[in-house]
């Protein structure tokens, strides 16, 4: 398969409008529109810069670095352990099985879309480490099958996420078109500078973490200790 096909499936996956599951769950926003906190654009947007941005990010773009990461080396048990460590870090409860929903049906399309792929080694890792399997980790097995670069993997995934917040959220908002788009676009820059800022600053730049350094794996956010020792696979 060549470089432009390859980029095109990509491209499928990350296309909100065939409700692959991937980006509908969106990270809550509807609780805050309910709750009244999102009235406005002005409000939208700061729930965008200081709440979604960062925890995209040191989460779930981590993560996926983290997966490329760890298959390279063939890291089973890391594999693992970054699933259930975005698992637990989600909450509401009610978006970890929403998230878990979803990268089951991301694995299903991608079965139709991509039957190239061999999703048996992947769902192995989730029954030996009793692991959930993820959203960002299954998009990021299906990316690095692909051969798509892991920054491009990573900023796809973060602005496809973005976008599909913004979205559904103009559903309820009335929000002018002009604004919309200027909105985006500073979104759009802050994000990608969040996530240049996280990335360069993680120490796993350079090198592949030992086994168990945590915070090499993830040296971006908060580790939850409990939850930790009750997800360690």
């Amino acid at each position: 398969m060549n470089r432009g096909n390859k980029l095109l499936d990509y491209v499928k996956l990350l296309d909100p409008s065939i409700q692959l599951g991937g980006f509908t769950h969106y990270f809550g926003i509807h609780t805050h529109m309910n709750e009244g906190t999102i009235r406005t654009g002005e409000d939208l947007e700061s729930f965008m810069r200081c709440q979604l941005h960062p925890t995209l990010v040191r989460l779930e773009g981590m993560a996926i670095k983290g997966i490329y990461n760890a298959i390279d080396h063939q890291d089973t048990w890391r594999i693992a352990l970054v699933d259930k460590l975005v698992h637990v870090q989600r909450t509401p409860s009610e978006l970890r099985e929403q998230a878990k929903t979803t990268g089951k049906r991301l694995i299903k399309l991608s079965r139709a879309l991509h039957p190239w792929i061999d999703f048996s080694p992947l769902e192995e890792i989730f029954e030996k480490y009793h692991s959930v399997g993820c959203l960002p980790t299954v998009h990021a097995w299906i990316n690095h099958h692909l051969d798509i670069p892991v920054e491009e993997t990573v900023l796809g995934y973060l602005h496809s996420a973005m976008n599909a917040c913004v979205s559904e959220a103009c559903k309820v908002i009335p929000l002018s078109e002009n604004f919309t788009q200027e909105l985006l676009a500073r979104l759009a820059a802050d994000l990608e500078n969040e996530w240049i800022t996280i990335n360069t600053n993680s120490t796993d730049t350079h090198k592949y973490p030992p086994p168990m350094s945590m915070k090499s794996l993830f040296p971006s956010f908060h580790m939850l200790g409990a939850g930790l020792h009750a997800y360690r696979a």
